[in-house]
């Protein structure tokens, strides 16, 4: 179920004056200013990852030991996680994703879902269609990805670092509401007919990543035809949310804070808003 989680928090990367916007290639910044008697640490993850493309820097290894609480996007230590997950998991109303398809439309999606991933989509047809579209990342990667927030939080862990979430599970999956399901169920389809132009865009998003080009990432997920729209409820909203969770954590405690890379770029990203509000953000080159 773990997994099924991080494949959720990689679906928004996929598609992821004073207040300055990040011009700097870099994944980690510094915060100071203000109230802050110690600095704390923003780092953009790529939330699955091939073996051969992942890495945690050792400067980041070093933050972390020497912060006193990790932050991801949700509590991955909380025990209740997957019962709240699966309470969150499915259409609203009873819907499933055949209401959404001609009889012969959803035969084709059926079969097609099968074939690449060697699962029924019967098993899956009443959740969020996203969450499905997230499920077909794997084959486009086409290797066993390795969870990059599961690997920092083992850190973490092992430095007896306390774990705690910007949001909750709830409002993750919330979010997957407020989307029209019709627009999810086409994304659904489009992805299993256009796989291997998917495998092209994973290819070129990870290595944007790679290259710590959080500009070039933020620009591609705003020109994405299907994601484009809900930029606000995906990235935006919670971008500003979790503002005011950060202020308050980072001024009581030295904290490290790890979220998609495609939350920091941007006028409403978290860098843009944290320096919006006052504080010093600045890049670590690394």
């Amino acid at each position: 179920m773990i997994r099924i989680l991080m494949l959720v928090l990689s679906f928004v990367i996929a598609f992821a004056a004073q207040a300055q916007k990040p011009k700097e290639k870099t994944l980690l910044w510094k915060i100071e200013g203000k109230n802050i008697n110690a600095p704390s640490f923003l780092f953009g993850t790529y939330h699955m990852l091939c073996p051969e493309d992942f890495n945690i820097p050792d400067t980041v290894k070093t933050l972390i030991t020497n912060s006193k609480q990790i932050f991801f996007e949700i509590d991955l230590d909380d025990p209740q996680l997957t019962a709240k997950m699966m309470k969150g998991i499915k259409m609203k109303e009873g819907k499933k994703l055949k209401d959404f398809f001609s009889e012969s439309d959803y035969d084709s999606i059926a079969g097609l879902f099968k074939k690449i991933t060697g699962m029924s989509i019967n098993a899956f047809e009443t959740y969020k269609p996203f969450l499905l579209v997230s499920m077909l990342y794997p084959k486009m990667m086409n290797c066993a990805t390795i969870a990059f927030e599961k690997e920092l939080e083992k850190i973490a862990k092992n430095n007896h670092l306390e774990v705690k979430g910007l949001e909750t599970i709830e409002d993750q999956l919330n979010v997957f509401d407020k989307i029209p399901y019709n627009v999810q169920a086409e994304a659904v389809k489009k992805t299993l007919f256009g796989l291997e132009e998917g495998k092209e865009q994973m290819k070129k998003m990870v290595e944007m990543y790679k290259s710590k080009d959080i500009r070039a990432m933020q620009a591609s997920i705003n020109s994405d035809t299907d994601l484009g729209n809900y930029d606000k409820v995906l990235l935006s909203n919670r971008n500003k949310n979790w503002i005011a969770v950060i202020e308050k954590e980072i001024t009581a405690t030295p904290t490290f804070i790890a979220v998609g890379a495609g939350h920091l770029a941007g006028k409403k990203g978290v860098i843009y808003l944290l320096r919006k509000n006052g504080y010093k953000v600045t890049p670590v080159m690394y």
